[in-house]
């Protein structure tokens, strides 16, 4: 059982011993044992797929069935049960007397229209390999293949598509785990190249269904305008380990996506549900985008399961409901969790910084907006929805939240939720209501060292709407800003039902503080940005937001770099600390007694 998302160690124990035992079993991979070939004319050994299939099977060596493209092959349903050794199904030659596939050619395999083109059962190690899988349909569950089994089980596609395949869930690919006391890892899908899935449908999953399995996507592979009625328009996760560090098509990796429900591009719930998304190319940062739902456009993270993202992006998503980023829903198995945040060294071994570290973890773009009537939603970046005794948590560290559209940008509802911001960057973002609401008597909404400026909200109404009553020594209640500049003329920080506790707004500069005592602690003033106009939003150098608050170096920056630099233009108000999402940092000649990271 999981224990948190912050529990790195047991996060990545897991993902390095998936990684170390996948990169082994293909170094591994022996030469065919048995080679068949498959088709019409000189060399072919069989004439169909499920004959090479039975006469392999049974072979506990690595066996390979070569498809060729002499003939068409419909009808499809394609059986392999209890393949004990390594099994490779590979597409894309032109003859059955080719060495080589042709490049870039791919076989289709098109189904009979009521059932799978392709069920794996109980087998340990299939590959497949440059084939086009479409026209199946399946109840209940996967369209396309359908993949169960318990002892270490693997499917593998490289170079594949599975396309244009209906089921009642998992249009594409049904991947499941048939023993609920083994690990995810005892049944695993992999994806390489440029493998796909795309434009399936089903009533939940529409693209990929997972149950207690594992799902990782590497190079190129994507998921891709997949349909659902229900939950999760591309992946529809249930107790599954995902790692997700593929870059996609130009680093969109879930995109385009549709679902009736909550996930236009991935819905994932269950104790046992645990995401790592992040980049592994420097200018092409992971990418959750183009995706649409009734709630959660982007992602719906529920029941306890948790998602890490490491420096990738959310963009441009939808959700008619809200949410049109993130949705964080609480449940009956535990805590739910959703956490962004740039690249540490908490991060996978694979991920990698940005080439423009401006360029990763955003939440851009995203909508809650109903495309019918154009009324807009709350949370169009993020909703935590808590109404149970478990929590729904949300955190950005790093993350720069822009141009999202809605009645609201974040939106608690329920009684136990989190929203966490520590070195955010929220700007140029378009909210008809408050900015930040979150009402409720024990909801948190916590903002550490970040940055509030040049936003479209309601005419009148606070950045933030919260209860105000709060503990300044235990953030899961109230509103607590801290080190933070809110620069939105007009409009005041809080608008709080109740009396605000001073020690809960600390070390901050702004334009309003209403409610509040007056303090050296709290400064009325222009912070004075690089060049707002550009939405350059680091601090000028005569910035009375520099050194300013205690030190905290733990604080996140948005571009990655230290907290704190001690400035030597200026004197320090209450400490070395920046306030706000970045620290200011001046190239100057280091001497042997100065490191650069602390104001002593």
């Amino acid at each position: 059982m999981k224990t948190g998302i912050h529990d790195e160690d047991t996060i990545m124990l897991r993902t390095a011993s998936l990684l170390a035992g996948m990169t082994g079993l293909l170094l591994s991979l022996p030469a065919a044992a048995a080679l068949y070939r498959v088709g019409s004319g000189a060399g072919c050994t069989h004439a169909t797929i499920q004959a090479a299939v039975n006469a392999a099977v049974a072979s506990v060596e690595a066996d390979e069935i070569r498809i060729s493209q002499s003939q068409a092959y419909t009808q499809q349903q394609i059986l392999i049960d209890q393949a004990q050794g390594v099994l490779l199904l590979a597409g894309g030659f032109p003859t059955c007397q080719s060495n080589a596939p042709a490049p870039g050619a791919r076989t289709v395999l098109n189904g009979n229209g009521s059932q799978p083109v392709l069920r794996i059962l109980d087998s340990a190690n299939v590959f497949l390999f440059d084939l086009d899988v479409q026209g199946g349909r399946a109840n209940p569950s996967g369209g396309g293949i359908f993949a169960a089994g318990t002892g270490g089980d693997v499917l593998s596609l490289s170079n594949t598509l599975v396309r244009s395949n209906q089921a009642f869930s998992g249009g594409g690919i049904s991947i499941i785990n048939t023993s609920a006391q083994s690990e995810p890892i005892a049944m695993q899908l992999l994806m390489f190249g440029n493998s796909a899935v795309s434009s399936n449908g089903a009533d939940i999953g529409g693209g990929i269904q997972c149950t207690g399995a594992t799902v990782m996507l590497f190079d190129n592979s994507h998921v891709s305008l997949n349909s659902t009625s229900g939950n999760g328009g591309g992946i529809h996760a249930q107790d599954c380990l995902l790692q997700i560090r593929s870059s996609g098509v130009n680093g969109a990796v879930l995109w385009g996506n549709t679902a009736g429900g909550n996930g236009g591009g991935l819905y994932l719930s269950g104790s046992d549900g645990l995401v790592d998304m992040y980049t592994i190319d420097p200018f092409f940062p992971a990418r959750i985008t183009t995706n649409t739902a009734v709630r959660g456009g982007g992602v719906a993270v529920t029941d306890g399961a948790q998602m890490v993202m490491y420096n990738a992006n959310i963009e441009n998503n939808t959700a008619s409901a809200g949410g049109g980023g993130v949705l964080v829903i609480g449940g009956t198995q535990g805590d739910s969790r959703f956490h962004m945040q740039n690249l540490s060294a908490g991060g996978p071994a694979a991920a990698v910084n940005c080439a423009d570290p401006e360029a990763c973890n955003l939440v851009r773009g995203n909508r809650a907006i109903d495309d019918d009537d154009g009324e807009r939603a709350p949370g169009a970046a993020v909703i935590v929805d808590a109404p149970v005794a478990y929590s729904a948590h949300a955190a950005f560290a790093g993350t720069r939240i822009e141009s999202n559209t809605g009645t609201s940008i974040a939106r608690h509802t329920g009684n136990f939720g989190q929203i966490q911001l520590n070195g955010a960057l929220l700007v140029r973002n378009d909210a008809s209501g408050v900015m930040l609401d979150a009402p409720g008597t024990a909801n948190s909404l916590v903002l550490t060292a970040s940055t509030i400026a040049s936003n479209l909200f309601g005419q009148g109404r606070g950045v933030i709407k919260g209860v105000g009553g709060c503990d300044p020594n235990d953030d899961e209640r109230g509103s607590n800003v801290l080190r933070s500049i809110i620069w939105q003329p007009s409009h005041p920080l809080i608008e709080a039902s109740s009396s605000l506790v001073s020690g809960c707004f600390r070390y901050l500069i702004g334009n309003d503080f209403s409610g509040l005592p007056a303090s050296s602690e709290r400064l009325l003033s222009d912070p004075l940005f690089t060049d707002i106009n550009s939405a350059n939003f680091r601090l000028a150098l005569a910035s009375p937001a520099i050194d300013f608050a205690t030190p905290a170096p733990l604080n996140s920056t948005r571009d990655g770099g230290p907290r704190v630099f001690d400035y030597d233009g200026t004197i320090n108000e209450h400490g070395p600390q920046d306030l706000g999402a970045y620290e200011i940092f001046v190239d100057r000649i280091f001497d042997d007694n100065f490191d650069g990271t602390s104001g002593e």
